[in-house]
């Protein structure tokens, strides 16, 4: 929508003119204009249409004449321009679609550009403004019609263009100006602005004698036609022509420079970046010197040169650009930068000798200046400081790969990679929006493996719009494989590898050597402490190194871990890229020997920690001496903490364990993947965040590697953890499969340690689903083995497990026989846990003898003992243990309230063996309670739990307790079948219940 009042009356909408009728109702729509916004009384407009001599159905007429405007206005797209009001009507338009408005606007920006000595945008601000006059004002609304603001308008106008023409004459802009002036001062001889105007432009020209004769044909004008003397401007410049003061030839002044070059055409997102340095580069209070640092690629420079174009107008003295440099082999010196702007800021001149001359010249030729500097590839704070204006009116970017905090007082924006959302976006814009919407799974894929850099998505962009042919999942099959990433990403002369070699061949040699081992590793983060191990230094050294690392933007800091030291991780392009050069330039042994430093040490924390926080489970063999101790403060703060340890390095730990399985070391990856395993839980507490994907992933690793270099003992070790792996899931029957495999191998070994262990293994699996009489044949063997071994903590294991068997046969003599056995054992192991475990199960020993206080006693001694370890799972065990005999007691409430709790503990930890004990109880309360409905749906969901985890004996059990519920409730039919079933299983099982029941 554009309304035209300067000139003819009118209103365009989508290029075509809206038809506006006669000249009253375009008269009613100007005086609406004039007051745009703003609500103009009925009798206003009555006045504006008919002057003196209004109809008496004047305001009936007005009516029709708004509402033909409205018609109009609605036939071109154009609805709600005038609006009604209580008193009179409005025009709601906007301020961009008035030319009057726009010219205003226009006059404004002028004029304070020519108050802050920018006299050419001045003149282009006013030239602008006068092009949008297309003829005398409020034309087409009668000759006689609002003649006082038509008046005003054109006396507006004549005053801009007496402005445009001071600004270019300030400007030095004197060609053209003199016929110009000529024909105004023709046409307003009473102007003295103009004359005195046209006096200075012929006097510039060297034609002093006619500047002469205009002022004298002025003043003749203005003493024959109005009776008075010339003002103080024209005879001051009159007295000037004929003295030749030099003043009047104004400051031969070279342009405002303006070296900006245009931002990349698909700059895409960092609004919030481009507002922060606009707010900080335009702020009165702020100082104007900000330092965006970033890694090769991210689009530092976009950034700077965007928002520079943004807040151009800020600095109207002009904007400088200069290329520092700063990654290439020679540097810009800050006094070959001072010499060439010197001269750009003083043509014909030359600059002084000395770096500090050449300087103290550039800040005073910047004193009352308002300019704006880009400095572009910076490389050190040295560089950088004579290079700053001292003033605060100058503004200052500096772009780098180097943080330069020593820039005192400066800004510094930290430009990270672009989000998902923004990443798509950018190769949009390069490939075609229509090619990444074809494929949006693709472009994300292509995105990730980019790492949200610029750069590298601006190539692979590129490289798609390229080849039409391509699809966008081609180039991510092709950007998947890491060996040649870097190749793919490389289009023209743009290419990610050569960026990332600028800054690491400016890097100092321990660095570089630094970031190939790093590189070698491929972990998506690290503490200090590899570090040091891959460099074999101390940790202040090795941080020293990685500040290197952060400072050249090929590092950067992730958090701090558990040990309070920062946390590192490498770009995945610069990994790569590192990778690339420890391979050209670290010889094999070396690679080799930075593997296992690193594995060695996380081996040597992971079995201290593992000896700090027993879990009872016994080592499949021992270690083979090739863990390497690190520093003690890092294994200090990693026993304040085993849990936030683990957790924070359980990536790291996982791609470790994978990179020594892809080089072929077989030993330190099984010795890693099984210490892992170890102290995968703690009791009950997983002490990494998904256990079971990360055991399964070292295990699969390592026993690749252990079978690919016939490794037997290894491959043993590892098929016996993935068994305790699904012996922790509940799936018992392929716990079973794993065990016997690595039995075999143990055997074949003749590692008496492994097979004991496995054996072990294998007879707890067994008692979990019920077959009793296999369990206590794996466990005497292993009880046998143990015995032969010497080993306390492990035999008390065994017979602890023995012991339940027994018990649950029904064996209470052998049970208990076990039992005092197993406790004697882990008190002479120290073992608080094992003891807590047989405590436990001697509670429910007492309680199948129907000795309830006793039985009550030792599980509150066993409570204690968990609460003391902090095992959360356990003292769920106990509690259920406690509300079992409660309930046998009548102490209902209690019993309820405990249930409760450890159900929820149960399921919090993902424990569906727990879960379904505890649901299975607590239909047993509610059955002793009465509560039959609600004991048959807590039975039912018990024993749907016990048919997933394929544990028959403690399903027999659920059903013998569903079939008493369907008894109560008369459900003869459901009972019989029930129990049939139940005691079928009892007594394939030679369980106690089989006889019990009368079996």
């Amino acid at each position: 929508m554009e309304l035209r009042l300067l000139g003819p009356v009118e209103v365009w909408s989508g290029g075509r003119q809206v038809p506006l009728g006669g000249g009253k109702p375009r008269a009613l729509l100007a005086a609406l204009l004039l007051d745009a916004r703003r609500v103009v009384t009925v009798e206003r407009l009555i006045e504006a249409v008919w002057q003196d001599d209004p109809p008496a159905t004047a305001r009936g007429v007005l009516q029709t004449y708004v509402a033909s405007l409205r018609r109009a206005f609605a036939d071109a797209g154009l609805p709600g321009v005038i609006v009604s009001h209580r008193v009179g009507y409005s025009a709601e338009v906007p301020p961009e679609a008035l030319d009057k408005d726009v010219f205003e606007l226009l006059v404004e920006r002028g004029r304070r550009a020519a108050r802050d000595g920018g006299h050419r945008e001045a003149g282009g601000a006013f030239r602008e403004a006068l092009a949008l006059w297309r003829g005398p004002a409020l034309g087409g609304v009668g000759d006689d019609f609002l003649r006082v603001e038509a008046a005003r308008l054109e006396e507006l106008r004549l005053g801009v263009m007496e402005e445009r023409i001071a600004a270019d004459l300030a400007a030095g802009l004197d060609d053209g100006l003199i016929d110009e002036l000529t024909e105004l001062v023709a046409a307003h001889p009473a102007r003295e602005r103009l004359r005195r105007d046209l006096m200075v432009a012929l006097y510039r020209a060297g034609r002093q004698a006619d500047a002469l004769a205009v002022y004298q044909r002025g003043r003749r004008v203005l003493v024959e036609e109005l009776g008075i003397e010339p003002g103080p401007e024209l005879r001051a410049a009159h007295q000037s022509v004929l003295r030749s003061d030099p003043a009047l030839l104004g400051t031969a002044t070279a342009p405002p420079p303006r070296q900006l070059p245009s931002p990349p055409p698909d700059f895409t997102a960092r609004d919030a970046e481009v507002a922060e340095l606009r707010d900080r580069l335009t702020r009165p209070d702020a100082v104007p010197v900000c330092v965006i640092f970033g890694p090769g690629g991210v689009g530092k420079s976009a950034l700077a040169l965007r928002a520079a174009h943004e807040i151009a107008h800020v600095y109207p003295d002009g904007q400088l650009h200069v290329e520092l440099r700063g990654t290439t082999e020679a540097p810009a010196t800050p006094l070959e930068v001072l010499g060439r702007l010197l001269r750009e800021l003083e043509p014909g001149t030359s600059p002084p000798g000395t770096l500090e001359e050449c300087a103290a010249r550039y800040r005073t030729l910047l004193a009352d200046r308002r300019k704006l500097v880009v400095l572009d590839d910076a490389a050190t704070e040295r560089q950088v400081r004579p290079l700053l204006p001292g003033a605060r009116g100058c503004g200052v970017i500096v772009t780098s790969r180097n943080r330069l905090a020593g820039l005192a007082g400066a800004a510094v924006l930290d430009l990270g990679l672009l989000p998902d959302q923004d990443g798509l976006r950018l190769l949009g814009q390069v490939a075609g929006d229509d090619r990444v919407a074809g494929d949006p799974e693709a472009a994300r894929r292509v995105v990730r493996q980019c790492g949200g850099l610029p750069l590298a998505l601006r190539i692979a962009g590129a490289r798609l719009a390229s080849r039409r042919q391509w699809s966008v999942a081609r180039l991510a099959d092709r950007l998947a494989d890491e060996q040649r990433r870097l190749d793919e990403l490389a289009v023209g002369d743009q290419e990610v590898r050569a960026g990332i070699a600028l800054s690491y061949d400016l890097l100092p040699p321990e660095a570089r050597a630094a970031l190939r081992r790093l590189g070698l590793l491929g972990l998506p983060y690290f503490p200090v402490w590899v570090s040091a191990a891959a460099m074999e230094t101390g940790l202040d050294e090795a941080e020293r190194v990685l500040d290197h690392l952060v400072d050249a933007s090929l590092a950067s800091v992730v958090d701090t871990d558990a040990t309070g030291r920062t946390r590192y991780r490498l770009h995945d392009l610069i990994r790569l890229f590192a990778r690339e050069r420890a391979q050209a330039e670290e010889p094999e042994p070396e690679r080799t020997a930075v593997v296992r430093r690193v594995l060695g040490g996380w081996l040597w924390l992971v079995e201290l920690l593992s000896e700090a926080v027993p879990t009872g489970a016994i080592p499949m063999r021992a270690t083979l001496g090739l863990a390497r101790p690190v520093d003690a403060e890092v294994a200090r703060m990693a026993l304040a903490d085993p849990h936030g340890w683990f957790r924070g390095e359980e990536e790291a730990l996982i791609v470790a364990v994978e990179l020594a399985a892809a080089m072929d070391l077989d030993d330190i990856a099984v010795e890693l993947a099984a210490a892992l395993s170890s102290v995968a839980f703690e009791g009950s507490q997983y002490v990494f965040d998904n256990p079971f994907a990360a055991w399964h992933r070292t295990h699969e690793a390592a026993l690749a590697v252990a079978r690919r270099t016939d490794n037997a003992l290894g491959e043993a070790t590892l098929l016996a953890g993935l068994g305790h792996l699904y012996y922790e899931r509940d799936h018992y029957a392929e716990s079973r499969e794993y065990l016997s495999q690595a039995l075999s191998l143990f055997r074949s070994a003749r590692d008496a340690r492994g097979e004991a262990a496995t054996l072990a293994a294998l007879g707890a699996a067994c008692r979990e689903q019920g077959y009793l009489p296999e369990a206590l044949h794996f466990l005497g063997r292993a009880s046998r083995l143990w015995t032969g071994l010497a080993d306390p903590a492990a035999l008390a294991h065994v017979t602890r497990l023995a012991g339940s068997v027994h018990l649950e046969r029904g064996d209470y003599p052998a049970a208990w026989a076990d039992l005092t056995a197993a406790l004697a054992l882990y008190e002479e192991a120290g073992s608080r846990r094992g003891e807590g475990l047989t405590v436990r199960t001697m509670s429910l020993y007492h309680r199948a003898r129907g000795e309830h206080a006793r039985s009550q006693e030792l599980a509150e001694r066993a409570l204690a003992v968990f609460r003391e370890l902090g095992d959360r799972l356990m003292e769920a065990y106990c509690m259920r243990s406690l509300a079992k005999t409660r309930t046998r007691l009548g102490r209902f409430d209690v019993a309820r309230r405990d249930l409760t709790e450890a159900l929820a503990v149960t399921r919090t930890l993902n424990d569906r063996w727990g879960e379904a004990c505890t649901l299975r109880t607590l239909g047993e309360l509610d059955l002793a309670e009465g509560r039959l409905y609600q004991a048959r749906s807590r039975l039912t969901e018990s024993l749907a739990l016990w048919e997933t985890l394929r544990a028959t004996l403690f399903r027999a059990r659920t059903l013998r307790d569903l079939a008493g519920v369907h008894e109560a409730l008369g459900e003869d039919v459901a009972a019989k079948t029930a129990r049939t079933e139940a005691m079928e299983i009892f007594r394939l099982h030679e369980a106690r219940e089989y006889r019990e029941l009368g079996g």
